[in-house]
């Protein structure tokens, strides 16, 4: 009882922190030593996808609307009906009207029409790659014969995987009210659908080719994930992105939910209502993509995979009772404990601490008997607990049991105390009894004990001989039991054998029978990766043909262009040497004129000196003729020269 009642607790301690683990935080998570970041968006999440570890959290359980990240849960139904055999891969739909109906104009589509023939990889790739609206209504009335009833599937998927604060009224995400979700719930749907090998190689893709059908011609598409590719929007781009979808509508704002490997780790992140404002030169910032990137680099600069908890090196040794095997069971971790750290791992900073159910073991002991846990500790954060179970077997030994009652009782000081009160009872009464009877008294009574000790002897002799006679039935019993016992553990041995031939047989058939399913599927693999490789290499041809067209025509496209643009310069550069060669010109007559001005201006000057000169002459002359004293005149003669 006490054993079940242990693994009981420990099953619901475990339960408990697991429960923590998966559940979202409430506001964004610092870590020692790691520069916080904010994401520019309502909701952003960013989670390791193979331990389920949160790294970022902001907003995460508020509900939001999805947009076209519904699609994963659209092309998730449809693999796990493939998976199920309700429909292949290569089932060929034809496209009903009915399909076409809710899709707006200005909607995400791939121009498929009604009466279209076309199969389910490639209703995939068309959802999935391009986010094609139309692709989710024809994949969902293929799987469930209508919309409505795959809605409802939908929804009863989402509970199945514990999105709560999820529900979808259509299979692609355009908008409705009654439809919405949360980042964590965005998570844990993608982690599902990445164990999808097919979900998992469509949403990588960066350019897939839809064939022709009877209504269209190839089909060429682009993922719109532009941290997968730059095709449609360049810039972004992120090594080891490894998928997974876009989404945006008005009321959603711009959504990516995204996945990148690095260093033996994938993380998600998802990024809900991001905006994409327009900068002082004209450019669309793409924030769903760039905060993505951001909040990405961000976990693969800041955190290093660590192993905090190894099952073969930790091991501890606790003390048994009950058992003459042993005195000591050694116990160790039931899982290994790896995890993102922040920062560089510092072993100095890792605490393992050990909770025993019992200071001391009771045997008997299975091996795996959880006998208590291991608290997982780096830099003060609790990341585990872990199961610590018996290595080895310990059985049960009833007369160290014995004993051990025994001694713990004895050791008890009020049991001490009770037996010493009983001794000093038994001596006065003995004392008693001693003074009360005479000598005689005394020897008569030794005499009567002889005659009964006589007595006794004689009937304990007698007891013995019936004893001796009943232990030698009871050992022919017990031989004869023993021959049985031998017998039937001879026949089991031989049934044990005869099974375990049986069973080896058996599982040799199914070995071969699996190698010959295992070789057939990968017949069949090599069959679909040449006939994707031969696809691959006709695109690849292709879209060199393409781009060596379109250089071409680029480059004599840049050629004429440039002669416009030198022809353009020369003429302009002539007409700048003429208008240069007038204004020389405008400016030598300029300067003649004022040359010309200036002269006018100094004979001038020098004939106005010239009368004056002249006028002072006839002044003094005069003056002279009246017989006054000779006085020059004033002022030097003009000469005519500056």
């Amino acid at each position: 009882m006490k054993k079940t009642l242990i693994r009981a607790l420990s099953f619901f301690l475990t339960l408990s922190l697991l429960t923590g683990l998966l559940s979202p935080l409430a506001g964004a998570i610092e870590y020692e030593g790691v520069e916080s970041i904010t994401v520019d968006a309502t909701a952003a999440l960013l989670i390791d996808l193979d331990s389920d570890q949160v790294l970022y959290d902001q907003d995460a359980d508020q509900q939001r609307y999805p947009a076209s990240i519904t699609k994963i849960m659209t092309a998730l139904l449809t693999l796990e009906a493939v998976g199920r055999g309700e429909l292949d891969l290569s089932t060929e739909v034809t496209v009903d009207a009915a399909a076409l109906t809710d899709i707006t104009d200005d909607s995400s589509t791939a121009n498929l029409k009604a009466g279209e023939v076309i199969s389910v990889k490639d209703l995939l790739y068309c959802l999935l790659v391009s986010s094609a609206n139309e692709a989710a209504n024809i994949l969902a009335m293929t799987v469930c014969g209508d919309i409505p009833t795959f809605v409802d599937r939908m929804n009863q998927r989402a509970q199945e995987l514990g999105m709560t604060g999820t529900h979808f009224a259509n299979p692609h995400g355009l908008h409705n009210p009654d439809h919405y979700s949360t980042a964590w719930d965005i998570y844990k749907m993608t982690k599902q659908a990445m164990t999808h090998a097919t979900f998992r190689e469509i949403v990588s893709t960066s350019y897939y080719t839809v064939p022709a059908t009877n209504l269209s011609a190839e089909r060429s598409l682009i993922n719109t994930n532009a941290l997968l590719t730059s095709g449609k929007y360049p810039g972004y781009t992120l090594s080891g992105t490894i998928g997974v979808k876009t989404g945006s509508t008005g009321q959603a704002g711009y959504c990516l939910v995204a996945a990148a490997q690095k260093r033996g780790h994938t993380l998600v992140s998802v990024v809900l209502g991001a905006e994409n404002p327009t900068d002082s030169k004209g450019n669309v910032q793409r924030k769903q993509f760039s905060e993505s990137k951001k909040l990405l680099e961000w976990g693969f600069d800041n955190f290093t995979s660590a192993t905090l908890l190894d099952q073969d090196s930790y091991l501890q040794e606790i003390p048994v009772r009950f058992s003459s095997e042993t005195t000591h069971v050694v116990l160790r971790p039931t899982q290994e404990v790896t995890a993102l750290v922040p920062g560089t791992y510092d072993k100095e900073r890792l605490e393992l601490r050990l909770h025993l159910d019992a200071d001391v073991a009771s045997a008997p002991i299975q091996a795996g008997d959880v006998l208590g846990t291991v608290t997982v500790i780096y830099a003060g954060e609790e990341y585990a607990v872990v199961d610590m179970a018996a290595v080895t077997d310990v059985s049960f030994s009833p007369f160290v049991a014995f004993v051990s009652s025994v001694n713990t009782v004895l050791g008890n000081i009020y049991v001490r105390l009770m037996l010493l009160i009983a001794l000093v009872f038994v001596i006065i009464g003995f004392v008693r009894r001693f003074q009360e009877h005479t000598k005689e008294e005394r020897r008569a009574k030794r005499q009567q004990r002889l005659d009964e000790k006589i007595a006794f002897r004689q009937r304990e002799a007698e007891a013995r001989q019936q004893d001796e006679a009943l232990a030698k039935q009871e050992k022919e019993a017990r031989e004869a039991r023993r021959k049985e016992e031998l017998l039937r553990r001879q026949q089991e041995a031989q049934e044990r054998q005869a099974k375990r031939a049986q069973e080896a047989q058996e599982r040799h058939l199914r070995r071969e029978q699996e190698r010959q399913e295992r070789e057939e599927r990968q017949r069949q693999l090599r069959a679909e990766r040449e006939a994707r490789q031969a696809q691959e290499r006709e695109r690849q041809a292709q879209e060199r043909r393409r781009r060596q067209e379109a250089e071409r025509q680029e480059r004599q496209e840049r050629e004429r262009r440039e002669r416009q643009a030198r022809e353009y310069r020369r003429r302009q550069e002539e007409e700048r040497r003429r208008q240069e060669e007038a204004r020389r010109r405008q400016q030598e007559r300029q300067e003649r004129a004022r040359q010309e001005r200036r002269r006018q201006e100094q004979a001038d000057r020098e004939r106005r000196r010239q009368q004056e000169w002249e006028r002072r002459a006839r002044g003094y002359d005069s003056y002279n003729h009246r017989g006054n004293s000779p006085r020059p005149p004033q002022g030097r003669r003009p000469t005519g020269r500056r």
